[in-house]
């Protein structure tokens, strides 16, 4: 875990895309469960940008444009 490379490969990156699948879950289930159009906007729109800025923090980017 001294490299920062295979950390992120190996751990961080497996670690936040499954992060990433719990919380679109939570926010589809969330909004499934409301009752209000307006609520079930908010509850997707904000587990949905949060998992997708994940997504976008964790994709090691260095690596592929060494390619």
């Amino acid at each position: 875990m001294k490299h920062a490379t295979t950390r992120l490969i190996g751990l961080e990156h497996p670690l936040a895309m499954i992060t990433a699948i719990v919380l679109i879950t939570i926010g589809y289930s969330k909004s499934k469960r409301a009752t209000d159009g307006q609520a079930k906007f908010r509850h997707i729109a904000i587990f949905y940008s949060i998992a997708l800025a994940l997504v976008f923090l964790r994709i090691p980017w260095s690596y592929w444009m060494s390619l």
